[in-house]
């Protein structure tokens, strides 16, 4: 006899209904909807363990923990990948610990990703051929009708009076404490949804091979036979005896298998949810769990949660709150006919309640509340590629976890002093941790993200900011990169030599050699360094000479934060200075506004780079050139104004000079628009320049004050965009020196004053100083 066992993915209710079934009626042989090329995982799926009253529950050693997912893979193309995961509450995952609890065979029946990979390939080498997958609907079909065809249970949710299908079949099928014969009502209804509904052809060769196992099981002598699988395929399989064998052979014929390997992954409920692209994701797995293991007071366990939540983040939650937020998400549920609160019910509770009416307050904890930050664990006894070996050694040996209390982005040693952590540099436990996570990156497994507090802590301390968040998705990258090497280290040398070969740029060559000083991975860098070499005496693209000095700047300069050699490296800064002087000047001729600010970007990048050197020479050559293009007609106004800036902070060019520069440059000689761009370089960064020098102030007074009404308001835009960059106090400053009036006749009267301030105190002070006379007049 076959039994099937209709269940929505990942349903709560599901699960508990298909135990009741199988506990009711335990067959000879579980069938499961899953990939059979997987069926090998279920070795590592231990049985749950017997409790008895003599002895205490012994947890099975490194048990596998859901969620987990079967990682499918061909080892050849690693491209191609299946995900399939499996909670505490997959019906699935609840029936195949049953059957092996109780010793009863468990097969996977859905169709082998050795055969979907292979038709996935055949589509890709013919496209037009797969166009038979979407058929289009009919012309005459109505917007009902249409809807009805891509998405029938969505069109039953709306005949029920629901929006979302999800929360129609959470309402109908998994909040409710459904008997076994709700699967019965569920193939009725599937079967009149099918009815006359033109399947995919992929979904059929599913089903067909669906079939092919239960007609294989019942060859091999099982009469009792349960099928757990999605209810979408419940009428497919109802009459498979009606359907030939040789029909489904032949749906099935000629299909090329590509071989595959499978593995058990930690998973994550962050990734079991619809926003995380997961198509049978659901949309609170943390509500699901909750419904699964305490079903009857579900609602007092995610109000406590909220409570707990809300107090660790600050928020005022008292228990008098979450009383009444249970009581009010009990009566919303009442009123509108539900067995139980639902997700909806709880927040609009919890809002109204414990959030005071205000929403925002949720959505601070609703990640963590809705979503959940549970992961599972794997058994180290699984087969594992030997680069994932060294790297779990390597994670070990750094003292760090991959996956801590939650699967948010955290930073990397944290504490309650200092929330932003830090790895110090100057210890050998730092540094074996910033090797690896460097090293990672390198290895496109973006464990850790260095993070910059400001650009000068971030470069030149001896500490870095990591913030790290582990994905599962990790695991296929790990098996990709497995391919270079067994360790981390000779995993990063190979695959850099192959980055190495294939770079053709010299800024990203650059980059790419302080990656390798920040992984210490000195095997790469002599190759790392003769590419270097090569590249900057062929480039001859300025700009590119340009992107690439920051990189190797900042290696001459904190290189030994890290014990590196930098000595190579200065030699190719020395050839690439000189160049950027000569080549600068007729790279940022003529451009217009955009191009301009692009130009003005490297231009300040390079002037940084050349500051951390300190180099006199270099900066000897780079003044030089600023100061050509400071007087350089053919040159658009924000990069004249910027160098000019740039030789007074640096005390090449006077205050005289620099006030006659801006004279010249907001003279009526020049174009409105032009001087605007001129004031919009020399300004960038700071406004104290003009608060503290008080001609420069003037000029600029004086200048905005001649304006004419059509030339100010086209000048506006760039005034105003200069001027909002600056910080509040700097702006308010100006607001008061501009409503003052001139600040020479303000600096007169602050004199007045002071010397008023001063003959007060002057016969104290000629005491002290033991002085007969003190002439404040005097120079």
């Amino acid at each position: 006899m076959l039994h099937l066992l209709g269940i929505r993915h990942h349903g709560p209710g599901s699960a508990k209904a298909v135990l009741k079934a199988l506990e009711a009626n335990p067959p000879g042989c579980l069938l499961v909807e899953a990939p059979a090329d997987a069926e090998g995982l279920l070795k590592y799926m231990p049985p749950p363990p017997e409790q008895t009253t003599d002895a205490p529950l012994t947890p099975h050693p490194s048990p596998l923990t859901p969620p987990v997912a079967a990682l499918i893979y061909d080892p050849k193309d690693l491209n191609r990948a299946s995900y399939l995961p499996f909670t505490g509450f997959s019906p699935e995952w609840q029936a195949i610990r049953f059957a092996l609890k109780n010793n009863i065979p468990v097969r996977f029946m859905d169709l082998p990703m050795e055969l979907y990979f292979a038709l996935e390939e055949a589509d890709k080498q013919n496209p037009q051929a797969a166009l038979k997958f979407f058929p289009e609907g009919k012309e005459a079909d109505t917007a009902e009708e249409q809807q009805f065809r891509h998405d029938p249970m969505a069109y039953m949710a709306n005949l029920a009076g629901y929006t979302d299908s999800e929360r129609w079949w959470e309402v109908m099928f998994e909040s409710p404490d459904n008997e076994v014969d709700i699967f019965l009502a569920i193939q009725e209804m599937t079967i009149a949804l099918r009815e006359g509904n033109e399947e995919q052809p992929r979904t059929l060769q599913r089903e067909a091979f669906m079939r092919q196992t239960i007609r294989k099981a019942f060859k091999d002598g099982f009469e009792n036979i349960a099928v757990v699988c999605g209810a979408w395929h419940v009428p497919a399989l109802l009459g498979f005896e009606k359907i030939k064998a040789s029909n489904d052979a032949a749906l099935l014929k000629g299909i090329k298998k590509i071989k595959t390997t499978a593995t058990w992954i930690p998973w994550s409920y962050d990734r079991l949810t619809f926003q995380s692209g997961y198509r049978s994701g659901v949309i609170s797995p943390a509500w699901y769990e909750l419904l699964f293991k305490e079903k009857k007071d579900a609602a007092t366990h995610w109000m406590i949660n909220v409570a707990r939540l809300f107090r660790e983040a600050d928020l005022d939650a008292s228990s008098a709150h979450v009383i009444e937020a249970i009581r009010l998400s009990e009566t919303l549920s009442a009123l509108r006919g539900l067995a139980i609160p639902g997700i909806d019910e709880l927040k609009e509770a919890a809002i109204t309640t414990i959030c005071e009416g205000d929403a925002e307050k949720l959505e601070l904890i609703e990640n963590k509340l809705i979503t959940g930050n549970k992961v599972g664990s794997v058994p180290d006894k699984i087969p594992t590629v030997p680069l994932q070996q060294d790297i779990e050694q390597s994670v070990k040996t750094a003292r760090l976890t991959k996956y801590w209390e939650n699967t948010e982005e955290h930073w990397l040693g944290a504490t309650a002093a200092s929330p932003q952590g830090g790895v110090d540099l100057r210890e050998e436990s730092g540094k074996m941790k910033s090797h690896l996570l460097h090293r990672l990156n390198l290895l496109n497994i973006p464990w850790g993200q260095l993070k910059e507090l400001n650009r000068h802590q971030s470069a030149g301390g001896f500490k870095e900011f990591w913030k790290l968040k582990w994905s599962p998705d990790f695991a296929i990258r790990i098996i990709e990169m497995g391919a270079w090497g067994n360790t981390v280290e000779e995993a990063c040398v190979r695959f850099l030599k192959k980055k190495t070969d294939d770079t053709a740029a010299l800024p990203a060559l650059t980059i790419l050699v302080k990656q390798t000083l920040n992984a210490n991975l000195p095997d790469a860098f002599d190759a790392l360094l003769a590419k270097l070499e090569t590249l900057a005496a062929l480039t001859t693209d300025t700009y590119h000479l340009m992107d690439a000095l920051p990189p190797l700047a900042q290696i001459i300069r904190y290189g030994n934060t890290r014990g590196t050699d930098v000595k190579a490296v200065e030699k190719v800064v020395a050839h690439l200075v000189p160049r950027i002087c000569i080549g600068l000047p007729i790279a940022i001729a003529n451009l217009d506004e955009d191009a301009s600010k692009e130009a003005f970007d490297k231009l300040v990048a390079v002037n940084f780079s050349l500051g951390l050197l300190n180099d006199a020479d270099f900066l000897n050559q780079w003044h030089n050139t600023l100061q050509s293009i400071a007087g350089n007609a053919h040159i658009n106004g924000i990069l004249t104004g910027a160098c000019t800036r740039i030789l007074f902070d640096k005390k090449v060019f006077t205050e005289n000079e620099t006030a006659t520069k801006m004279r010249y440059a907001l003279s009526r000689a020049n174009a409105p628009l032009a001087a605007a761009q001129w004031l919009e370089g020399f300004l960038q960064g700071s406004g104290l320049l003009l608060l503290h020098n008080h001609p420069l102030w003037n000029l600029l007074d004086e200048w905005v004050e001649e304006l004419g009404e059509e030339h100010f308001t086209d000048v506006l835009p760039l005034l105003r965009r200069t001027f909002s960059k600056f910080p509040q106090p700097e702006r308010e400053r100006m607001m008061d020196l501009a409503k003052k009036g001139p600040v020479e006749k303000q600096q007169k009267e602050t004199e007045a004053l002071a010397m008023e301030r001063a003959a007060v105190v002057l016969p104290t002070v000629r005491a002290l100083l033991g002085l007969k006379s003190l002439d404040l007049a005097a120079p």
